[in-house]
């Protein structure tokens, strides 16, 4: 039966009107009240505005109060249609979002996501080796969250798992299928992460950069999101030996030719060039950090931005021609590829931010008042340990972004109230609002993961703590370390 045909039939609850109800009044309610000083009329109705989308957000859905907060904006928000438009679906960070969804439908579309994953476990070096296998196996979940996203990338992931069940003859219900269903999910929801311009990353980072006036250095980020993935690999083995400790002996005679039957590692000449124009994005959008500044092709990628580049790709795959055919079809790749929930989340947050952060709104000074009674004695290091706390237990009931965007305000406050550097609590935010897999409202990965017939809901309640508490305190770890080196 059809979500169409299922959403015919099963009328909208009652608790559906009523929380349509108090988002709406939050939204447009609030700014009739009194300001609080040091919050003027504007600020007030920002609050408003910000405070019922993401009552929305939390009960509703994503798309309609987006957009009913944008209209808010033009109504009270203190902004013109067309400045508000020029701020939210002409920002270039919305456009570099949908044209990162189109690129990444087409890695999907020609099967380069199960390509990725199964040439790390078939390497001759793991064979043999129960737990540098499991290890391999994660690590390529890693990265294929982080090509792709977290859900298609466990759909993926998971399939892979049944087919190395089936050849090592382990059952649903037996310890190997039962940690990995769970640990495929951990990967790469991860996994995520490592793409500082991918999704949430992109959203909370251009949130900050939008309300700051400033960003944060890609390449630095890739490198701490990159050792925090490996460690929280290291420390998933861990808890397979000491937690889960499942019967590794089958996976010693497994071959690795046995796991690829439907000969997806043999890859045409298509497939290969649209490899090929991954390796590309990802070396272009970087190249500006390691290349001289004078340098022509570092001249020409910061004139064009990032958006830029990602447009640029995507046209020339759009020209060339493959039996007639464009490589990629732009249409297609749009239909089946682009999350506008994503989408419009992030062209709401753009003006939204822009608004907060006007001194004629007075949220800063605001926000300054109460934080710095709370943080005002801490260090930088302690602020960035606690706000990345609060973000990891937020995001186990609230859309990752959202909470994402939620702390930006609180983040650029205090460092414009101490001064400090604000890319550790930055980083400590955007890694721990990707540990979203205990609840299943926490992520549509962690959803999937509660209903999947191969895992074992109380094994997860029990697990996933662990995990979560894990992943935190290497993302701490690692964030602690190098942060202060490389920023």
């Amino acid at each position: 039966m059809s979500t169409a045909t299922l959403a015919h039939k099963r009328p909208l609850s009652l608790s559906y009107y009523i929380h349509t109800a108090v988002c709406l009044i939050i939204m447009f309610g609030v700014g009739q009240l009194p300001p609080l000083a040091p919050l003027t009329p504007l600020g007030m109705n920002l609050v408003g505005i910000f405070l019922g989308v993401l009552y929305g957000w939390i009960f509703i859905e994503i798309v309609w109060p987006s957009l009913a907060g944008l209209l808010a904006m033009m109504l009270i928000g203190g902004m013109t249609p067309v400045k508000l438009l020029n701020n939210s679906f002409g920002h270039p960070i919305v456009q570099m979002m949908f044209f990162i969804f189109v690129f990444c439908a087409t890695i999907n579309y020609y099967g380069l996501s199960k390509f990725i994953s199964l040439w790390f476990i078939t390497r001759k070096c793991v064979c043999g080796k129960p737990w540098l296998f499991t290890f391999t196996f994660l690590a390529s979940m890693f990265i294929l969250g982080a090509l792709t996203s977290a859900s298609p990338a466990a759909l993926i992931g998971w399939s892979i798992l049944y087919g190395v069940c089936e050849v090592c003859g382990y059952k649903r219900g037996d310890g190997y299928p039962t940690m990995m269903v769970f640990g495929i999910v951990f990967a790469t929801q991860i996994g995520q992460s490592m793409i500082p311009f991918k999704q949430v990353a992109l959203t909370v980072f251009s949130a900050y950069e939008t309300m700051s006036g400033s960003g944060i250095d890609y390449a630095k980020y890739m490198i701490i999101a990159c050792l925090i993935c490996v460690l929280c690999s290291l420390f998933f083995i861990l808890m397979g030996k000491y937690v889960f400790k499942p019967d590794m002996s089958r996976l010693r005679d497994l071959r690795a030719d046995d796991l690829d039957s439907e000969g997806a590692l043999n890859l045409n000449n298509v497939q290969k060039t649209i490899l090929v124009f991954l390796f590309m994005l990802v070396l272009l959008l970087l190249a500006p950090s390691f290349l001289p500044a004078d340098f022509f092709l570092t001249r020409f990628l910061k004139a064009i931005d990032n958006t830029g580049v990602v447009i640029l790709l995507v046209t020339i795959m759009a020209c060339i021609r493959v039996d007639g055919k464009p490589l990629l079809n732009f249409k297609v790749m749009v239909d089946s590829g682009v999350t506008w929930g994503i989408v419009l989340l992030l062209a709401f947050v753009q003006p939204l931010t822009i608004g907060m952060a006007a001194p004629s709104s007075g949220i800063t000074d605001f926000l300054m008042g109460l934080i710095m009674p709370l943080f005002g004695e801490s260090s930088p290091m302690t602020f960035a340990l606690i706000i990345g706390f609060g973000a990891m237990l937020l995001t186990q009931v609230m859309n990752n972004g959202a909470v994402g965007v939620v702390l930006m305000p609180v983040i650029y406050s205090f460092s414009q109230a101490t001064g400090m550097a604000p890319e550790i609590p930055l980083i400590m935010v955007v890694m721990c609002v990707h540990f979203a897999f205990l609840t299943p409202a926490a992520s549509a990965s962690a959803a999937l993961l509660h209903g999947n017939e191969w895992s074992n809901t109380a094994v997860i309640w029990k697990t996933a703590p662990i995990a979560i508490i894990g992943a935190y305190l290497s993302t701490a770890v690692v964030t602690m370390l190098l942060g202060p080196v490389l920023f």
